[in-house]
C-alpha cells in the first residue's frame, strides 16, 4: 500500500477576500456622513421672529474661531444658565476677503436672567425673518446653512443682510435668521 502524502491546500490568494471589509469601511464612513448631518436636509421659510432676550459678550475676530471663542465665554457663566440654554451669536458685521474674515459678534446664550459679572443684556425685536434650520452637527449646519441662505439670496436677488442670529441647540438643532426688508422678496 502505498503512503499518503498530505499535499498542501490551496494558497489563499492575497486579492481574494477584501470585499467584506471594503464594504464595511464604506458603510462606516457613510454611517458617520449620516450621523454628523451631512446629509440633512436645511428648511427655509420666511416668518416674524419672536422676541428674544439674550446675554452676551462681545466677540471681534474670525469666524473660524468663533465655536472656539463661544465655548470659553460659556464656561464663565453660572452652570444654571448653561444647562439647557440655546447658543446665541448675533453677527453684526463682517469685513476682510474670504478666508480672512473678520466679524463683530455678540455671542452669548438665550436667557432672561439678569447678566452676571462682564456680561450684558441685549434684545432681539420681533421682525420679519428668513429662517433656517438644520438638525445636524454644527460646523456641518452653519456650513449647509450659509450655502442655503447664499443660493435663497441669489435666487431671490437680495443681498446679505446683517445683523445674522445663529442659534444653537438644544441638541444638534442649529437656526440661521437674517432680517429682510419689510418689502416682500
Amino acid at each position: 500500500m502505498m503512503a499518503e502524502v498530505a499535499s498542501p491546500g490551496p494558497k489563499r490568494d492575497w486579492r481574494r477576500g477584501w470585499g467584506g471589509p471594503i464594504l464595511v469601511f464604506v458603510l462606516l464612513f457613510l454611517f458617520s456622513l449620516w450621523y454628523l448631518g451631512v446629509f440633512a436636509q436645511t428648511h427655509i421659510l420666511i416668518r416674524e421672529s419672536p422676541a428674544q432676550s439674550y446675554l452676551y459678550q462681545d466677540y471681534s475676530g474670525s469666524y473660524a474661531n468663533l465655536s472656539r471663542v463661544r465655548g470659553k465665554m460659556l464656561e464663565g457663566l453660572p452652570e444654571k444658565l448653561r444647562k439647557g440654554a440655546s447658543t446665541w451669536s448675533l453677527i453684526e458685521s463682517e469685513t476682510g476677503s474670504p478666508g480672512k474674515e473678520k466679524i463683530q459678534a455678540r455671542v452669548g446664550i438665550v436667557s432672561n436672567a439678569a447678566p452676571p459679572g462682564a456680561w450684558k443684556k441685549g434684545e432681539w425685536p420681533s421682525q420679519r425673518v428668513l429662517q433656517i434650520d438644520v438638525h445636524a452637527n454644527p460646523a456641518i449646519a452653519a456650513w449647509k446653512a450659509y450655502a442655503a441662505l447664499q443660493q435663497w439670496s441669489k435666487t431671490n436677488g437680495l443681498a446679505l443682510r446683517y445683523p445674522l442670529v445663529e442659534m444653537e441647540g438644544p441638541g444638534d438643532r442649529y437656526r440661521l435668521w437674517m432680517p429682510l426688508p419689510s418689502s416682500r422678496p
